[in-house]
């Protein structure tokens, strides 16, 4: 008996258009597709769990385990990671803003620093001991000149000094000598007796006075004593000798009081004559220090001068540095004659410049009343940031040809990055001089187009507070809500808390 097997299906293959076959791989590829972004989303996960959240090995601050505890709009962010991140944070207050207008300026050296060296009198050079460009010191010697004129005028200065010795040597022999005579003239004057008078008077030098004067006393004593012994004789000596011997007592009377009259007009008239040639030897010697002094010798030298001991370098001239500085240009050569005419050197004290901006009529309001105030100055192009220089003056003429006038302000350049001749970018304030709440403009961040700033509480908490922004000026930006004068406020890393809250808030979702 057979059994009958039951008949096996039979598979029917139906042909599938092309056009399904198409659309179930395009269906395939997008599936492929997703999984890979939901594989890329998993390690980006992994990769930032580890870049912000703590080791295993130390505790998670419980602001961050939890942050619904903390607030929405907190960050919490150790010392450690502020260190790591460069976060920096100031405290905002209020101040004025200021707002600048920029125009175009220069670097010009300080007249008063500056000095056109030539000789003060005619030479050839000798020596150039400095060079282009070269630092020098107050009193440094610039070049060596062979001059004839300064030679000559040491001599004179010599040769009067020592005529003024002799002078002063005479003056003081003439007041001694003087002196003794006066004093003979008043022992004369009292009748002192002859030995007397000398005996006083023996190491006192008149001079030729003391024979004459003494003469004269003795014959007039004579004489007198004479005529009294002939009057006293009651008629034994004839009358007529007496008379001769009365008129020979008279006449010397009278040659002694001439000489007495002489001496005293001598003592006087000596005495002036040796003060005024000691004055004229006094001037003469000051006019040769003098013509000294304006070659270019200090006093010390003046006074201690000796053209013999120098010999042929008394007629050497010294040109020396005014002041500290540079030397910005040299003109000296070696055996070339020069003269109080030749520039043979400019140096310039560059520690200081003048920086001088051209102002048209229009730019008049902004230079009004600047005249020793503070004013900014910069240069992009030669890396010198903002600097200030004090205006010294705001021009008071204007240019015929460009209708501008100067204004000159003084700068410091310690560093010499200011060269003169640079262009730089002068500027004037427009700000208003109120006080407001201001905040560096990099300090402002932005979520959905919303500003907001990271205030900090506290040593690692930072909230978030959205403000409203008002002008800007610069690099600052007005707030004029949302924080308060006092707050601290994050200026640099902003973004790594930005990046952690918004981590944060997406892990709270």
């Amino acid at each position: 008996m057979s059994i009958a097997t039951p008949a096996q299906p039979v598979e029917l293959i139906v042909p599938v258009p092309l056009a399904v076959q198409t659309d179930r791989a395009r269906r395939r590829t997008a599936v492929l597709a997703g999984m890979a972004l939901l594989a890329a989303g998993v390690v980006a996960g992994v990769v930032g769990d580890r870049l912000f959240t703590p080791s295993a090995d130390k505790a998670m601050p419980a602001a961050v385990e939890n942050p619904a505890e903390a607030g929405a709009d907190t960050v919490t962010f150790g010392p450690d990671k502020q260190a790591a991140a460069g976060i920096e944070s100031v405290v905002v207050s209020s101040e004025p803003l200021v707002a600048r207008v920029w125009r175009t300026g220069r670097v010009a050296l300080h007249d008063d620093r500056l000095a056109h060296i030539s000789p003060p009198a005619e030479g050839i050079v000798r020596e150039v001991r400095v060079t282009l460009g070269q630092a020098i010191a107050a009193g440094d010697i610039l070049a060596v000149i062979d001059s004839r004129e300064l030679g000559q005028a040491k001599l004179d200065a010599y040769k009067a000094k020592i005529g003024l010795t002799a002078e002063r040597e005479l003056d003081a022999r003439t007041r001694t000598t003087m002196a003794n005579a006066d004093e003979l003239l008043k022992l004369l004057a009292i009748e002192t007796p002859l030995a007397d008078i000398e005996k006083r008077m023996a190491d006192k030098p008149i001079g030729d006075w003391r024979q004459q004067l003494l003469g004269a006393y003795t014959r007039r004593k004579q004489l007198q004593a004479q005529l009294a012994s002939q009057k006293a004789s009651a008629g034994a000596i004839p009358e007529s000798t007496v008379l001769k011997t009365e008129a020979d007592a008279d006449a010397a009377g009278a040659t002694y009081t001439s000489l007495i009259e002489d001496l005293k007009f001598q003592v006087k008239n000596q005495v002036r004559q040796a003060e005024l040639k000691l004055k004229d030897a006094e001037t003469t010697l000051d006019v040769a220090k003098s013509k000294l002094l304006m070659l270019g010798l200090t006093a010390e030298a003046v006074d201690t001068l000796d053209p013999i001991a120098e010999g042929a370098t008394a007629s050497h001239l010294l040109v020396k540095a005014p002041f500290a500085g540079t030397v910005l240009e040299k003109h000296a050569v070696r055996s070339e004659r020069v003269g109080p005419q030749t520039q043979m050197f400019v140096v310039a004290d560059l520690s200081t410049v003048w920086v001088q901006a051209d102002v048209f009529e229009a730019d008049l309001p902004l230079v009004r009343g600047l005249k020793n105030k503070p004013v900014v100055f910069r240069s992009m192009v030669a890396g010198v940031a903002e600097r200030m220089a004090t205006v010294i003056s705001t021009g008071d003429l204007f240019d015929k040809s460009s209708r501008t006038l100067t204004l000159t302000a003084e700068a410091a350049n310690t560093d010499r990055l200011l060269k003169p001749g640079m262009f730089v970018e002068i500027g004037f304030d427009t700000g208003d001089p109120t006080p407001v709440l201001q905040v560096p403009a990099n300090a402002v961040l932005r979520n959905e187009n919303k500003p907001f700033l990271f205030v900090q509480s506290g040593d690692d908490c930072f909230r978030r507070a959205e403000v409203s922004l008002g002008r800007t000026a610069g690099d600052k930006v007005e707030i004029t809500a949302g924080i308060k004068a006092g707050d601290r406020i994050v200026v640099r890393g902003g973004f790594v808390l930005k990046s952690e809250l918004l981590k944060d808030q997406m892990a709270g979702e």
